[in-house]
């Protein structure tokens, strides 16, 4: 839903705006302490960027959101979703990313 109001949103609903704005933000900030969380328990590489891979997380599931509005099978949204998580899991071992 908030995907879907900060993409319709106009100007002219600056309140509303700003409201969701505060969510999303809220929710990149929600993934960076988990990110945080997992480098001091040594779950993640301690030299990635917790708040870019916030970003690129929220980036994810955000446009995993938009591609299920499509006329696609929810297998294949269901097999998105796995691949986005498969590649969280990966960041374990793989400094390149972040």
């Amino acid at each position: 839903m908030l995907v879907k109001s900060l993409l319709e949103l106009g100007a002219r609903e600056q309140a509303a705006l700003q409201k969701v704005e505060k969510l999303l933000a809220g929710m990149e900030s929600r993934f960076a302490e988990c990110f945080v969380e997992a480098q001091r328990l040594g779950e993640l590489d301690a030299e990635l960027d917790p708040l870019r891979l916030a970003r690129r997380l929220q980036a994810e599931v955000m446009g995993l959101r938009a591609f299920a509005q499509r006329d696609v099978d929810s297998a294949a949204v269901r097999a998105l979703a796995e691949d986005m998580a498969f590649s969280i899991e990966g960041l374990r071992n793989d400094k390149s990313v972040g």
